[in-house]
């Protein structure tokens, strides 16, 4: 079972800035972190992003939030958000995705 968190963020900034950041950061933190399966950055509009994160289980994505929130999160991309809805879910099918 892999659980999957979704966020997505309005930006007061092109996208492509926090981007940046978010691809020299956070390889290093998600290294550290157990359970830690992957994550996809969607562009969905030019101030728009999508944040889709995967984890091995509750816990770790717990574990993980508590460390990327109030580090990552609120140093790179905090500042620059005007808005943000944030769903976790597990994942019941996943079709092509190398599950």
């Amino acid at each position: 079972m892999h659980i999957v968190v979704v966020n997505r963020i309005t930006l007061s900034v092109p996208v492509e800035e926090v981007v940046a950041d978010i691809e020299r950061e956070l390889p290093a933190i998600f290294a550290g972190l157990e359970g830690f399966v992957g994550q996809t950055l969607v562009k969905t509009g030019p101030q728009e992003l999508v944040v889709v994160g995967r984890w091995a289980s509750p816990e770790a994505a717990a574990a993980g939030a508590a460390v990327i929130g109030p580090g990552a999160f609120n140093t790179w991309v905090a500042p620059r958000a005007t808005g943000q809805d944030r769903l976790v879910g597990e994942v019941v099918s996943d079709m092509g995705w190398g599950s």
